[in-house]
């Protein structure tokens, strides 16, 4: 027979049992139905979905905000995909953000929607609107991957073209031309540094002379610049425009009858001039002559002194005896 205290047991049991079934019902379920959420939608153009499943992730800027929770394809147009997703309430989705299509691990292939962009000053989008759909990533990668392989074969196409066997001989003609380039140039330069080495010196007394004849050249420009600026101080002075005004009255006063007797004067001097020089150039002539006779016969004269000279120096009796006197 069951006793009283065994019912109080057995119903102690079943009321804690359904307690904690209640509060972990609470946990799963309630939680959610308590909760409020914001539906939005995304129409994907001709997007791939492969990976993404109803209850993945819904992400903004890495930040778990909610769960995808329907995917369908637009009745309306088939190349079109509706995907439903609810993000917790007041969620600010602005009207430029873009939801695109991004891998939770490129090893598993699953995807997630991430929601990137919108700045504060745009529109924030009510629930039940269409969030702007971005560029699949997969598309993304693949276009790179198809320019990659483009510029690839044009770089084979060059390698190819490089490598063969015309253009192989004129590539290695060029590189032993390159070469022997470099060798006489390697030479020019051994020979200017020998060059430099042995006149090193020669070359820095050069440099000294060019120093100082700068030296001296910049101080003779010093002394042109102040005779420059004396003249000018002369030219601008009072005495030389005094100067210049009695030049100019003197210019004044002399007429046309004045000037006209001055050059019949200067003409008249000038004949007289060249009378006088004809004359003197006939009378040179004429003497010419008799002045370098005159010149020999002082030339003889002196050469007689000396011998006369040499032959005392040398036997000084012969002013008593005589050239041929007896002893």
């Amino acid at each position: 027979m069951v006793t009283r205290t065994q019912k109080i047991r057995v119903l102690s049991l079943l009321s804690i049992s359904l307690i904690v079934f209640l509060y972990v019902l609470f946990l799963l379920v309630g939680k959610k139905i308590m909760s409020r959420n914001d539906t939005y939608y995304i129409k994907l153009q001709k997007q791939s979905v492969t990976g993404l499943n109803i209850g993945t992730d819904v992400k903004y800027y890495g930040i778990n905000i909610g769960k995808v929770m329907d995917i369908v394809v637009n009745p309306e147009d088939i190349s079109e995909i509706i995907v439903t997703i609810r993000v917790k309430q007041g969620t600010p989705i602005k009207e430029t953000a873009q939801a695109n299509l991004s891998y939770q691990s490129i090893a598993t292939g699953l995807k997630q929607i991430e929601i990137t962009g919108g700045d504060n000053e745009d529109r924030t989008l009510q629930p039940e609107e269409f969030i702007t759909a971005g560029s699949d990533l997969f598309n993304d990668i693949t276009g790179k991957a198809e320019i990659i392989a483009q510029k690839i074969e044009f770089l084979l196409n060059n390698l190819i073209f490089v490598t063969e066997k015309e253009n192989s001989a004129r590539f290695i003609d060029l590189l032993s031309q390159l070469e022997e380039d470099s060798r006489k140039l390697d030479t020019l330069i051994t020979g200017a540094n020998d060059f430099l080495k042995d006149n090193s010196e020669e070359l820095n007394n050069i440099l000294r002379k060019g120093s100082v004849m700068i030296d001296n050249f910049s101080e003779a420009s010093l002394v042109a610049a102040r005779t420059l600026k004396n003249i000018d101080k002369k030219v601008q002075s009072y005495e030389f425009d005094s100067s210049l005004k009695d030049l100019a009255g003197i210019l004044n006063k002399i007429n046309s009858k004045d000037l006209e007797e001055m050059i019949v004067s200067l003409n008249s001097l000038i004949k007289q001039s060249e009378s006088t020089v004809t004359t003197f150039d006939r009378t040179f002539l004429q003497g010419r002559n008799d002045i370098l006779r005159s010149i020999e016969l002082f030339k003889e004269t002196l050469e007689n002194i000396n011998e006369f000279a040499i032959l005392i120096r040398d036997n000084p009796d012969i002013l008593i005896r005589g050239t041929n006197g007896d002893e």
